[in-house]
């Protein structure tokens, strides 16, 4: 049976997003990174320009005319930016999609909207006619019945 999910709070406020911000970032950056390097090698390829460039994602980040001189620069424009920025982009979109229905599903032990239902005032009031009819037409602490 698996142990249900704690997750205690941080000595720091603001850390724990601090945090995953920095995480988050460092992500994109790796994976823009990577995907740049890959779609430029794809254009290079497809554009036969030249031979599969070895693994430089940072130099394909910043110089991606380095990796491949023989491109035009829409063609590095295409392949090294739009390309991998939109991957990038949706990538983090559906992560963030992910991320915060996992969060959801968590239970934090607090009451939820569904869980206060019965317990305001037009479903008391009912209730309590219910139990008690005699009490239909009579003031409460509350005001008038409904």
């Amino acid at each position: 049976m698996p142990s249900p999910r704690t997750s205690a709070p941080s000595t720091t406020t603001g850390s724990d997003a601090l945090l995953y911000l920095l995480f988050g970032v460092l992500g994109a950056a790796v994976a823009f990174g990577s995907l740049a390097w890959l779609t430029g090698n794809l254009t290079n390829t497809f554009m036969s320009s030249g031979p599969w460039a070895p693994f430089r994602a940072t130099e394909a980040l910043l110089h991606p005319e380095a990796l491949w001189p023989a491109l035009t620069s829409t063609a590095l424009l295409v392949g090294t930016r739009l390309v991998p920025g939109l991957l990038t982009l949706g990538l983090i979109t559906t992560g963030l999609v992910l991320w915060t229905r996992w969060r959801a599903s968590s239970k934090s032990g607090l009451a939820r909207k569904v869980d206060l239902a019965p317990l305001l005032d037009k479903e008391i009031t009912a209730k309590a006619q219910n139990l008690r009819p005699s009490l239909g037409g009579r003031e409460s602490k509350r005001g008038r019945s409904r």
